[in-house]
């Protein structure tokens, strides 16, 4: 947190009390979601964003191989990956900007599941540690899940073995990959590109194959506590994952896994709406072929 004391100093009350007015009025509004309270009330909205380093554009996009879905998502859709198993439990960053190595990283364990049928709970530590071995571009300054996917053709240690500190100090800390406990690794990666239809192709390939990583834009996100989440910008900033979609609710929307912890939104997922582009969730959708190491 920045200048201006404890969350019980005068400076961190007038905070909370403008955000507190912000979400009154928002919340008056009968919107599709709401917001609430949480432990980013005593944030400024500036000070949420260097928290998760949001400040930072997601760029370049990935490269990889591209393809585009057919757009068969005509009839209604209700497809949950967490119910189905693929996605692991909720993370969370803490005060690094990793986003983009979890986003990565949880890909990676969810495509092993769609493969392979087996829960593995890989490192971000060492995904975010190793991937750029630069103090400047990567860690927790910022990055980009086209180049995390490359560096983990190398392969990956469990979570387990190489466990995530960066996320107490925000420090990225210095690689110490262990390749004789590399469980997993990428075999490539593929960009889903969307049709002019919008999020047709990413709605077809949720539906019938799995998640997908997707970089949005979340400075709105930061009091958020549930609903579909339809007021959104377009300046790309976090890695999260969408983990889900459902065109039958009345307020169509994809279920998107966030890494700020379980006391975040809706037990650390939060809804976006379907078919608007919202947050730009379409900018940078991408799966991965992962094996065994």
């Amino acid at each position: 947190m920045g200048g201006g004391g404890g969350a019980g100093s005068p400076r961190r009350m007038e905070i909370f009390a403008e955000n507190d007015r912000v979400i009154e009025e928002s919340n008056a509004q009968n919107l599709t979601y709401t917001l609430g309270h949480n432990a980013f009330s005593h944030m400024t909205n500036e000070e949420f964003q260097v928290h998760f380093n949001l400040g930072t554009p997601i760029t370049p996009k990935a490269k990889g191989t591209s393809i585009h879905r057919a757009d068969k998502l005509n009839a209604a859709t209700d497809v949950d990956w967490v119910a189905g198993g693929a996605v692991t439990g909720v993370k969370d960053q803490g005060s690094c900007g990793s986003c983009w190595a979890f986003s990565a990283t949880e890909q990676m364990e969810s495509d092993l599941w769609r493969t392979g049928g087996e829960e593995m709970i890989l490192s971000a530590q060492q995904t975010t540690t190793c991937t750029y071995r630069n103090i400047i571009v990567g860690g927790c300054n910022g990055g980009n899940t086209g180049p995390a996917y490359t560096y983990l053709e190398s392969g990956i240690e469990t979570d387990a073995n190489y466990p995530y500190t960066s996320g107490t100090a925000g420090v990225t800390g210095t690689c110490q990959a262990d390749s004789s406990k590399f469980v997993a690794k990428t075999t490539g990666y593929t960009t889903v590109s969307s049709s002019a239809s919008g999020e047709a192709s990413m709605a077809t390939y949720v539906s019938e194959t799995g998640p997908l990583s997707v970089c949005v834009d979340a400075e709105t996100w930061s009091s958020y506590t549930g609903g579909v989440m339809s007021v959104c910008g377009n300046s790309v900033d976090h890695c999260v994952q969408a983990v889900g979609i459902n065109t039958e609710a009345s307020t169509p929307y994809w279920k998107v896994r966030n890494s700020w912890g379980t006391s975040w939104g809706e037990s650390g997922f939060i809804r976006l709406a379907y078919g608007a582009d919202t947050c730009s969730l379409t900018y940078i959708p991408t799966y991965v072929d992962a094996a065994k190491a």
